[in-house]
This record gives C-alpha cells, sequence and structure tokens, in this order.
C-alpha cells in the first residue's frame, strides 16, 4: 500500500510537472499553439504546432498534443506518428501513459488488434489510471468484448480501487445496506433505521444511524497499523465518541473491543460484535465488563432486517 502511495505521489508530481511545462520556458509560437489547443481549436493548433516544433524540437508535451490534434481531426496516421516521436524524447513519467494510451485508441480505431494491446500494456505498464476512459470511449468498441481488454480493464481497476480486489477488505460487506432495526427476540416496535454505505472505493463502510433517540455515524476501516478493523464512532448524545478496535471476522462475525469509563470514573472492557446471522439478517451486539472480563453486562442487542 506504501509503495502504491508513493507510486501515485510521484506520478501526480509529474504531471504537474507537465503543467507547469505549458506556461513556464516556453517559446512564445508554442503558447499560441497551446492556447488553441486548450481551446480545442484543433485545426489551427495543428498548424501552429507544426510551424513551432519543425523538425528538431525536443519538445515532448508539444508533440503529443500535435499529435492529439491531429487524432480529433481524424488523421490518424500523423496522429500515431507524433505520439511516437514524443515518447521518443524522453518525456515525463506522466505523459508516457497518455502518450500510450492514445495510440491505443487509434490502433483500435484501426482494428489493429495486436497493437492495441502492446499499447494498452505499455500504458498500463506506466502508470495509466483512467479506466473509467476503458468503460466509455467508443474508440475501443472493438475490442471491448475481448478478453484480453477485459483483463486490462480490470487491471486499471485494481490499481485504481486496490480495496475492491482485497478479500480482507471485503469482510464486512455484509453489513452494506439499508436496514430496519429491532430489539433482539422482537420485531416490533423498529427501534432505529441504519444505512451502511461502500465509500471511498471500498476502503471503508460509512454507517448512518437514526432513531428517536439518537442519531449517529461511524467509518468503518481497516487500521493500517494493526491491519484489523476499526470502527469510529460519533453518536448525537452525551460522551457519544467511541473507538472500536482489533476486529476481525471469525465464525461468522465481524468481533471488535473498546475500552472506556463509566460514570464513575471506572475502566470498563467490552466487546461488540455483528454476526452475519444469515442474507439480509444481522445481529448486532455489545456487552461490557467492570471486572476484567469475569462478568458480563449486555448493553444493547439489535437485529438488523435489510429493507426490501
Amino acid at each position: 500500500m506504501k509503495h502504491r502511495l508513493l507510486q501515485q505521489f510521484f506520478l501526480s508530481l509529474s504531471l504537474c510537472w507537465l503543467l507547469l511545462q505549458t506556461v513556464i520556458g516556453q517559446s512564445p509560437a508554442i503558447r499560441k499553439a497551446d492556447s488553441l489547443f486548450f481551446a480545442k481549436d484543433w485545426a489551427n493548433a495543428k498548424v501552429a504546432y507544426a510551424a513551432a516544433l519543425g523538425d528538431t524540437s525536443t519538445n515532448a508535451i508539444a508533440w503529443n498534443r500535435l499529435g492529439f490534434a491531429n487524432y480529433n481531426l481524424a488523421y490518424y496516421d500523423a496522429a500515431l506518428k507524433y505520439y511516437e516521436r514524443s515518447l521518443t524524447l524522453n518525456p515525463p513519467a506522466g505523459l508516457k501513459p497518455i502518450a500510450y494510451a492514445r495510440i491505443a485508441k487509434i490502433y483500435a480505431l484501426k482494428n489493429d488488434k495486436q497493437k492495441t494491446f502492446t499499447a494498452l500494456d505499455s500504458a498500463v505498464n506506466n502508470g495509466y489510471l483512467t479506466f473509467k476512459e476503458l468503460d466509455t470511449l467508443t474508440d475501443f468498441n472493438s475490442i471491448r468484448d475481448d478478453e484480453r481488454f477485459k483483463n486490462i480493464r480490470q487491471k486499471v481497476y485494481a490499481k485504481v480501487y486496490p480495496c475492491m480486489a482485497n478479500t480482507h477488505a471485503r469482510e464486512f460487506d455484509f453489513w452494506i445496506g439499508e436496514w430496519d432495526v429491532y430489539q433482539t427476540g422482537t420485531m416490533q416496535p423498529v427501534v432505529g433505521h441504519s444505512l451502511i454505505q461502500m465509500i471511498s472505493g471500498g476502503c471503508a463502510l460509512l454507517e448512518n444511524w437514526d432513531s428517536q433517540a439518537s442519531t449517529g455515524k461511524s467509518i468503518n476501516f481497516i487500521d493500517p497499523v494493526t491491519n484489523k478493523w476499526k470502527q469510529s464512532w460519533s453518536g448525537s448524545y452525551a460522551n457519544g465518541n467511541q473507538e472500536f478496535v482489533n476486529g476481525e471476522y471469525k465464525d461468522g462475525a465481524m468481533r471488535f473491543t473498546f475500552e472506556t469509563l463509566n460514570a464513575q470514573g471506572q475502566k470498563i472492557i467490552g466487546r461488540f460484535i455483528f454476526y452475519n446471522e444469515k442474507p439480509g439478517q444481522v445481529r448486532q451486539f455489545n456487552e461490557t465488563s467492570t471486572d476484567g472480563g469475569k462478568t458480563w453486562t449486555t448493553s444493547y442487542d439489535f437485529t438488523y432486517i435489510r429493507k426490501k
């Protein structure tokens, strides 16, 4: 995880540098071409870049933009030539996946599958993360049903949302949904309602609790220090903030522990358990001990029934 974050940081840094290159140290002719490019005046941008670059320029960004202008004008062979030219000029790291992905689009339009997948592989290997582009661009329609394309799309998706493919991060998914909540053993009255949402690309769950007595929210995630689940809760009542830690899913239940103080300042230890009873039903059980775990007192015992 740390390695991935560092990789994304340096890629972002490279992209920032790429943007700075558009306004710092550029000739007036390139700046004029850039202004036409950002205005999406592709025909005039093409002419301006070609005039500004000549045959000897080593400006990888401008060559790439000349390629993109040609692409938007459907001059695909010229676009390929300029994209490939930009890649020979030691482009910034952030430009490489863009260039390779743009090359892949053109080969897909030309129905050259082998070169399309070669370029897509190069894009992914250089940090390509725009999986939504793979989902939406009509350029890829000719290969979208190809298993190689599906595998590349999944590989990019897993890089963008690593938690979605992490089985540890999926352990608490049984709690996701909209629920009516009852005292365990009864079906009336409803004591509250809860909406549990997957957030942050699958890296956390957000609890939204509402009842006549209280409202509250919690965020549930894997603590990177302990590699165990943690719930941070904030309720509307006095002293309503609490952290439940050391969460582990075992024997069909997510089991947390916690510590707090009672009204007399006495240390209390607790167990907080979510039983995955069956599809559409979860039991939430909370108990505490004031004698170090010799005896336990039930704080609450709720059953969640998924709304239809």
